[in-house]
């Protein structure tokens, strides 16, 4: 299940799901846009958890599983 634009608050972490591994991240800012909301946000994402680098970057919304 994932979760919409509209439920996501900035700052808070969430678990997402990127290249098949369950990921925790940091929502850096937020998703409203103008009259609507993004597709794509940007997130800390701690991919050292998967041998990954910690980085931020982009997450699609579709992506992102659960808040923490």
């Amino acid at each position: 299940m994932t979760m919409l634009a509209n439920e996501l608050e900035k700052g808070a972490m969430y678990l997402i799901n990127n290249f098949g591994f369950d990921l925790k991240a940091k929502l850096l800012e937020s998703p409203k846009q103008g009259k609507g909301y993004k597709k794509a946000v940007l997130m800390h994402v701690y991919g050292s958890e998967a041998g990954f680098f910690d980085e931020a970057g982009s997450v699609y919304v579709k992506d992102i599983i659960s808040k923490i």
